[in-house]
């Protein structure tokens, strides 16, 4: 069943859900990168990953925290070398953490100068032909040989994330143009915590570099610059919202779209399916994206069926009505609830419809496993 429809944006977010375990997690950020950003990010990841661990996983958590920290930090060096290019606005920085069982997948994201690539290569190669022992020992020689720089020395970050993951550092360059190059630096963390070197565990089709590499195609393609695909509770709520409100590029607009983002991970929470014993919330995805002067926000979750006809009622009956009796329906719900036909309340879709200024697109599939996957759609327009 699907009514206002939402295009292929429907399928890509199915695709995207379905694609992960129920104790799984992804999130990717493709954009500018800056302090307050990459600091929030952080955040997010990290109460993510402290979600799904226990306490016997401490090591864990605290190795997969300095490995994001190297590759932020890896990603905005890079970015300021090249940030008055033309080539940055079109392929800026990407950052991304997954989980597929009990393994963690570490990948950024950024172009570099193409006279570099083969320098970077070669470094990235002996890193990776270098056992436990042999890495310490080249980290030492590092650090007592006076060539470290500005920007880490000679691989200093890189040697750091490798022995810190315990396995080969995993890379791909994908030339853009005559000048520049995109770099992909991916870490893989096995489900042992104690630093050794594992390369023999499953890797997830989805987690892998091809399949990274396929996803941030597709986030090119349909401009996604956020994209959160996991269990949703109040508290990664604030940590997304953080990210939105760190972001430099849109600052006219960005009390409104965190003021949508808000109402749309809501309802996630409040309609989604939980899980019993797995996570903390419901499991959903969210994204945004940008089309011309438009932010587009998308959110999707499973729900119980008996849920969709009132659901659909309360999106049909905002949809329908008019501006000026949008608002007035609104400060009705406001003043007296009680009043108001509870079969055609939704303050939430009430207060999303007036604030996207448009009716809200939505989508229901019926699932063969049981329960329904429901999809909502809004777009605000950017003040430029």
């Amino acid at each position: 069943m699907a009514k206002e429809s939402t295009s292929s944006l429907f399928g890509a977010a199915y695709d995207l859900f379905k694609r992960i375990g129920e104790t799984d997690f992804e999130y990717v950020y493709r954009g500018y990168f800056n302090h307050n950003i990459t600091k929030k990010i952080l955040v997010l990841a990290d109460k993510s990953i402290a979600k799904v661990t226990d306490d016997t996983q401490a090591t864990l958590q605290k190795r997969i925290y300095y490995i994001m920290v190297e590759g932020l930090q890896n990603i905005t060096h890079h970015q300021d070398e090249i940030a008055n290019d033309r080539n940055f606005d079109k392929y800026p920085g990407l950052f991304a953490i997954q989980k597929s069982g009990d393994k963690y997948f570490i990948t950024t994201g950024n172009i570099i100068a193409n006279d570099k690539v083969s320098d970077l290569k070669s470094r990235l190669d002996v890193i990776n032909s270098l056992d436990k022992e042999e890495l310490k020992k080249y980290h030492r020689e590092i650090l007592t040989g006076g060539t470290i720089s500005d920007k880490g020395g000679a691989g200093l970050g890189l040697i750091e994330m490798s022995r810190k993951s315990g396995s080969k550092l995993h890379y791909k360059f994908e030339k853009l143009d005559d000048e520049y190059t995109y770099f992909y630096l991916q870490t893989q963390l096995p489900s042992d915590d104690n630093g050794s070197s594992s390369e023999d565990y499953v890797i997830h089709s989805h987690c892998s570099m091809d399949g990274l590499m396929s996803l941030h195609h597709k986030m090119m393609a349909e401009n996604l610059q956020l994209l959160f695909n996991g269990f949703f509770n109040q508290e990664n709520l604030l940590s997304l919202l953080a990210i939105i409100k760190s972001r430099s590029n849109m600052p006219l607009t960005t009390i409104k779209i965190s003021n949508v983002m808000v109402e749309m991970l809501q309802n996630i929470i409040k309609h989604g399916v939980k899980t019993e014993g797995v996570g903390v919330g419901a499991r959903g995805v969210f994204f945004l994206g940008q089309t011309g002067n438009e932010t587009i926000l998308t959110a999707g979750n499973i729900i119980d069926d008996q849920s969709v006809t009132t659901i659909e009622e309360r999106l049909k009956f905002v949809n329908g009505m008019a501006k000026d009796a949008l608002s007035d329906y609104y400060d009705d719900l406001l003043l007296d609830f009680e009043s108001v036909d509870a079969k055609k309340t939704g303050l939430g879709f009430t207060d999303l419809r007036i604030k996207s200024d448009r009716p809200l697109k939505y989508e229901f599939q019926k699932l063969d496993g049981g329960g329904t996957f429901y999809l909502l759609q809004t777009a605000i327009k950017t003040n430029k």
